[in-house]
């Protein structure tokens, strides 16, 4: 599973503590090290930038250089996905963007997962495909822990699978979709919020800005059966040029480039 590129290990020094009192969890955090080329540790890491550790609440990166930033840890558990919910609402932008008659997906982008969770549940059958295999890590143990619960596990259906690698290379790999989904990293915005300088800055320093964001773009727009839908915030202009339509939230929007190659 190992992508964890060595520019970024160059940049942030990333471990993997253990818990001594519990076998079971010192073990799994071994073989968590051993899968992503990472050091491990069950004493001292306070030289390390960032932190994986099995918390209380399921797998999390901790970030020592701030201790104010709270841990990142993805709990699909806390989003209500009970029949009717709001959150399932095929009226929401999201659910629009991805079109009516369309039933399958890869997101290319995968991140921390929330879109992708939220279509499986809406009933798309997704791949989430993520190139950063701590992210892959904390989504595989997010969506462990989920599927032990009844009332998710019931609205994913099994329809959402995780993959690890570099969605450019793994698009034409993977079974056709109706649609190809892209959210990259959004480009900065002059902010005070806590958010924009603590738990972002995580994820800026372990995925980058997506640079190559255009160039997934096209390799998208050349495999997906009927539409490509990027996620933009209203701040910035799209990611390629004339959309053939947006579907637009509050903060942010959905542009959707129509492709029928298929």
């Amino acid at each position: 599973m190992t992508l964890i590129t060595e520019d970024t290990k160059a940049k942030i020094h990333i471990v993997v503590t253990g818990n001594e009192t519990n076998p079971v969890v010192d073990a799994q955090a071994k073989t968590l090290a051993q899968a992503l080329g990472l050091d491990f540790n069950t004493g001292s890491v306070a030289e390390a930038d960032l932190v994986l550790a099995y918390g209380e609440g399921g797998l999390e990166l901790r970030d020592l250089r701030d201790r104010r930033t709270r841990p990142v840890c993805i709990d699909f558990t806390k989003i209500d996905v009970r029949p009717h919910s709001a959150n399932l609402s095929r009226r929401q932008p999201l659910a629009r963007a991805m079109g009516k008659k369309n039933t399958s997906l890869i997101d290319a982008t995968a991140g921390l997962g929330q879109d992708a969770f939220l279509l499986a549940a809406m009933g798309y059958r997704v791949n989430a495909v993520e190139r950063n295999a701590v992210l892959v890590a904390l989504l595989q143990d997010a969506l462990s822990r989920a599927e032990k619960d009844s009332t998710v596990k019931r609205a994913l259906a099994g329809r959402l699978s995780i993959v690890c690698g570099d969605a450019r290379k793994l698009i034409s790999k993977l079974a056709p979709a109706d649609v190809i989904y892209l959210d990259p990293m959004f480009p900065p915005k002059r902010s005070k919020s806590a958010l924009a300088r603590k738990e972002m800055r995580i994820l800026r320093d372990l995925v980058g800005e997506d640079v190559d964001a255009s160039q997934l773009f096209q390799m998208a727009h050349a495999h997906s059966r009927n539409r490509v839908v990027v996620k933009r915030p209203q701040y910035a202009k799209p990611l390629v040029p004339a959309p053939d339509f947006t579907i637009s939230g509050k903060l942010v929007r959905y542009d959707v480039y129509l492709t029928g190659v298929i």
